[in-house]
């Protein structure tokens, strides 16, 4: 082959040059330090398909993209759930400083369904974000799709499956696996990802928080009687809840948003 030949061919950004990082590559920081130095372009690669694989539902999956989701839903766009295993609270995402009203959720029948909405979401160009969440299954061909859909809207995208999936190969252009390791702490591990080196290891503190959780089971708790006029609580503050839920409320009505307070990986 001809060195024109050759330098031509290294053009093709789908081909990785293991100490070069020039690319036309766009990423956006995940919040983590730790994680972008990890990630070979510094962030979550935008028009990639990211592929995240948990061994349960709300460990962490939304608070390790809220960076992310937040710096988006201030851009043009909208950030787009698809099939979310649990209905998001509009306050955690509101805490998260994710802009609500930038929200779309999806909820589909089948398997079929979903691939369908999630490729015509990230080929929209309407959509700076697409989440979708898909079931522990050989789905090789339909990610494949994804991955070219997302391409061509030039945005960030995310498919969600079960961590038993990591053993299996994927089109997906980065893999993350995320475990629970202690109620602070989660371990991330890089499986793949575009341009640069697999196998790093990184421990994130997704919760700190979770320092002021009590583990104490509600059965332990004082029992109030509410029948007796010493545990009725002052008139203010009872409406002032009342308020703040009538907005939550409203707010959910319009956009529902984030998964848990407990675990806040914003489930509800």
């Amino acid at each position: 082959m001809s060195s024109s030949a050759l330098k031509q061919l290294l053009r093709n950004q789908s081909i990785w040059q293991a100490a070069c990082r020039k690319s036309k590559t766009t990423s956006m920081s995940s919040g983590y330090r730790k994680l972008d130095q990890s990630l070979h372009y510094g962030g979550w690669p935008q028009a990639v398909l990211s592929e995240i694989l948990l061994p349960q539902h709300g460990i962490g999956e939304i608070r390790l993209l809220s960076p992310l989701l937040s710096q988006l839903s201030q851009k043009p766009g909208y950030i787009c759930w698809i099939n979310p295993p649990f209905l998001p609270n509009a306050t955690a995402l509101f805490e998260q400083q994710i802009q609500i009203e930038k929200l779309i959720f999806i909820r589909t029948q089948t398997t079929q369904q979903t691939i369908w909405t999630a490729q015509q979401a990230m080929s929209s160009n309407a959509c700076s974000a697409v989440l979708c969440w898909l079931p522990a299954q050989s789905l090789n061909r339909e990610i494949r799709k994804l991955s070219l859909a997302v391409k061509s809207g030039n945005c960030w995208g995310f498919i969600l499956r079960h961590y038993k999936m990591h053993t299996q190969p994927s089109p997906a252009a980065l893999r993350i696996t995320l475990e629970n390791t202690t109620k602070l702490k989660r371990q991330l591990s890089i499986i793949k990802q575009p341009g640069g080196w697999a196998g790093q290891e990184i421990t994130l503190e997704l919760f700190p928080e979770s320092l002021y959780w009590t583990n104490q089971a509600a059965t332990d708790w004082p029992q109030i009687n509410l029948n007796s006029k010493e545990n009725i609580r002052p008139t203010c503050v009872t409406e002032h809840k009342q308020e703040v839920r009538a907005q939550n409320n409203s707010q959910i009505q319009s956009s529902p948003s984030t998964f848990n307070n407990h675990n806040l990986s914003m489930y509800h």
